[in-house]
């Protein structure tokens, strides 16, 4: 089975500008993310996927500096722009998060395909993990049937469009308590987080190249106050999860058949 991992980039950020290009240890945060998701023992491929605005343009140099794929699709239609770079690289399954989340653990992607390989479902999630660490798993198949039953064009939230057309089995990761962390948010989303996963990196990085979220969380169990750096914008995150229980539309000429 050749499996993809696809990261959805722009650089179109305005509350942190090209978040996920700024430095630590030397290089982009979107660089560390994908040297964290090399560590996943099940990817054939990792895909930086981005759009054809010219202001992404930079991305494209990342993946050739970083030997991962590339693909270039919508600015504002998400799920078509991952249902072509699955079609494009003959993917026979992809999971996917956000290139916000640069401390991604890899190891959960592999729990992941290995609950697909168990149980086929059309979508997987890891939700009930800290902020920033919940990728999902897709079958391309289904991918593609999303992206023809859907009405709208702007998709960046997305997972609701499995979830409310009721023509998928869906399925949720059951989540190891040792992960679990709630005062902690490994998004980019703003000043504080940059800050808060510098100084992961600074206290962490030169003892492991690759630490895992286990790393982090007994971190920050050790040493608290390195959850106020960032604890505050935890309420934004979750503004933001909310929202992905507003009502999607479909083309009803579709949605049966």
């Amino acid at each position: 089975m050749k499996t993809g991992f696809l990261i959805t980039a722009r650089l179109k950020s305005k509350r942190l500008p090209k978040k996920i290009i700024l430095e630590v240890n030397g290089k982009p945060l979107i660089s560390h993310m994908i040297d964290r998701v090399k560590q996943s023992k099940y990817l054939d491929e990792i895909v930086i996927c981005t759009s054809t605005n010219e202001e992404d343009s930079p991305l494209v140099d990342i993946a050739s500096d970083n030997d991962v794929l590339c693909h270039r699709g919508s600015e504002e239609d998400v799920l078509e722009r991952l249902s072509e770079a699955a079609t494009k690289y003959s993917f026979e399954y992809v999971s996917c998060i956000t290139a916000d989340c640069p401390l991604i653990e890899p190891s959960i992607i592999d729990r992941i395909i290995k609950m697909y390989l168990k149980n086929n479902a059309d979508l997987i999630t890891s939700f009930g993990m800290p902020y920033g660490q919940c990728p999902y798993g897709i079958k391309p198949r289904s991918l593609k049937k999303v992206c023809e039953i859907k009405e709208e064009k702007e998709t960046e939230v997305w997972v609701n469009y499995f979830i409310q057309s009721g023509l998928f089995k869906i399925h949720q990761l059951e989540i190891d308590k040792n992960l679990t962390c709630p005062d902690l948010k490994t998004t980019l989303d703003y000043p504080e987080d940059f800050n808060f996963i510098k100084t992961i990196f600074e206290l962490l990085y030169e003892d492991k190249k690759y630490f895992s979220l286990i790393d982090i969380i007994d971190l920050v169990r050790k040493t608290p106050s390195l959850l106020s750096i960032n604890k505050h914008r935890i309420e934004d995150a979750r503004v933001h999860i909310e929202q992905t229980s507003s009502p999607v539309k479909f083309r009803s000429e579709l949605i049966n058949n």
